[in-house]
């Protein structure tokens, strides 16, 4: 096992994200997945160089191999690059917004605290695009699938329960999320209620297929409903955001003069 660094000067922000996040893992079967935010150095942003930090992925196992229980997969992002991620309405780094927190500066928080500013109406076609590469990882349409439910991998699962009840899992979750961000402005993580218990039940191989098809494809069509809806605006507040970025990276520069 391979031993993940300490977290580099001017990270703000480190959160859980994945399965046991969400709430939808394994007891004890899942690894542990961590996003982390950066603020660059003015030289990073303002020197000579041609690119900033980039985004980084650490491991305790080594590349190529598939992570298990226990092991930890950390990715570190620029504040610059997450706030664009996040911007664009990518659903992988949306959650990271109100993610349950290992580390957080006041900057960090603050981030935290911005989540309602990046939900528009711009986050459906987002969503409703990774709802369908899950779909078709599952159905075995995209990718390595050879035409099997379940994308070629995960075969232990396919053999137990028909199909890939993970990849399902996660298409169905972010059909709900997408649907809360929408309603509410925020994520309760772990998820809430009737999904949760729901979402685990399909995890765990207790909802024929059919079943799970049929409740994907509702959800997608109720999100599709939302492209128009006026009472939702249309994009980031991208005025408030990069206000808040510009006093972050002045303030974290300041503090390391």
């Amino acid at each position: 096992m391979l031993e993940i660094p300490p977290l580099p000067g001017g990270t703000i922000l480190l959160v859980e994200v994945g399965s046991t996040a969400h709430g939808t893992g394994l007891p004890g079967g899942e690894d542990l997945d961590q996003l982390g935010v950066v603020v660059e150095s003015a030289e990073e942003v303002l020197g000579l160089g041609e690119t900033g930090m980039r985004s980084v992925m650490q491991r305790t196992q080594p590349e190529g191999s598939r992570s298990g229980p226990g092991d930890i997969d950390r990715t570190l992002h620029s504040l610059r690059r997450f706030l664009r991620l996040a911007g664009s309405g990518n659903p992988s780094i949306l959650m990271a917004l109100w993610a349950p927190v290992f580390h957080a500066t006041d900057q960090g928080r603050q981030l935290q605290a911005l989540g309602p500013k990046f939900v528009g109406r711009h986050i459906v076609p987002r969503y409703r695009g990774y709802m369908r590469a899950q779909a078709e990882r599952l159905l075995g349409i995209r990718g390595r699938g050879h035409g099997q439910r379940g994308g070629g991998g995960r075969l232990e699962l396919i053999e137990e329960f028909g199909y890939d009840t993970k990849y399902a899992m996660h298409c169905a979750r972010l059909g709900f999320q997408c649907l809360e961000l929408l309603t509410t402005g925020h994520l309760n993580l772990p998820i809430q209620g009737e999904p949760a218990r729901w979402l685990l039940d399909v995890r765990h191989g207790r909802v024929p297929f059919d079943d799970w098809w049929r409740r994907s494809l509702e959800l997608d069509a109720t999100l599709a409903t939302f492209t128009d809806d006026t009472s939702i605006p249309p994009a980031v507040d991208r005025s408030a955001i990069e206000r808040w970025s510009v006093d972050t990276h002045l303030h974290v520069w300041a503090d390391a003069r």
